[in-house]
C-alpha cells in the first residue's frame, strides 16, 4: 500500500491510497483519494499480472476473480490513512482561517507568516515549496512567488542565490511573536 500513486499515462500523480491484490493471473489495483469520506475504493483496475500464464489471461476476467476482490480488507487497511489525511486537512483549514484573520493585503504579518511557512518547507527538504504554499494558503504559486519576493525586499527572509531557501530574519521572528498564526501547528 502507498500514500500516493502515479498511474501510468495519467496527467499527474493523484493523492490517494492504493493497494494491489494478486488474484490468479490478475493484478487488482484499488485506489481511494485522500479526500474520500468512505474507506471503499473509488477505482478498481484489473490487468494481467506480470508473471501470469498467457492461457489464463486469454480466458479473460471471470466472475470468480471478481468475487475474490476483497474490498472489505482494503477499507479496513486504508481507514487509518484516510483519518490521518482528514486530520491533516483540518490543520490546513485552521491555518487558512488564522491567515485570513491577519490584516488584509500584503501586510508585514502576512509576509512574516508566509516566510516562516516557506522556510519550514525548505528545511523539510521539499523540492517545490511553492506548491506546498499553494496548498496551505489557497493562493496561486505565481502570486506566492511575488509575495516571497516582497518578503525578501522588506527584510523578512534572506536570499539564497539560484535555489529555494533562505532564513527568517530577526524582524520576521519579532512579528511572528505577535500573530495568532504562530500558534497553529505547521507541517
Amino acid at each position: 500500500m502507498t500514500n500516493t500513486n502515479d498511474h501510468e499515462g495519467s496527467a499527474a500523480p493523484r493523492a490517494g491510497v492504493e493497494q494491489v491484490q494478486h488474484i490468479g493471473a490478475w493484478k487488482v489495483t484499488m485506489w481511494l483519494p485522500l479526500d474520500s469520506t468512505s474507506g471503499n475504493p473509488r477505482e478498481i483496475r484489473i490487468e494481467p499480472h506480470e508473471e501470469a500464464d498467457p492461457q489464463e489471461v486469454a480466458r479473460g476476467i471471470t466472475s470468480t476473480v471478481l468475487r475474490q476482490i476483497d474490498t472489505a480488507a482494503f477499507a479496513a487497511e486504508v481507514r487509518p490513512l484516510v483519518d490521518l489525511a482528514h486530520a491533516g486537512q483540518q490543520v490546513v483549514e485552521n491555518f487558512r482561517r488564522e491567515l485570513a484573520g491577519l490584516p488584509k493585503g500584503v501586510s508585514d504579518e502576512y509576509l512574516a507568516v508566509l516566510s516562516a511557512l516557506y522556510v519550514r518547507f525548505v528545511n523539510l527538504g521539499r523540492r517545490a515549496p511553492a506548491q506546498d504554499l499553494e496548498l496551505w494558503t489557497g493562493a496561486k504559486q505565481a502570486t506566492l512567488k511575488g509575495h516571497l519576493r516582497a518578503a525578501r525586499q522588506r527584510g523578512f527572509l534572506t536570499k539564497v542565490e539560484g535555489k529555494a531557501g533562505g532564513q527568517l530574519t530577526d524582524k520576521a521572528v519579532e512579528i511572528l511573536k505577535g500573530t495568532s498564526v504562530s500558534n497553529v501547528r505547521l507541517p
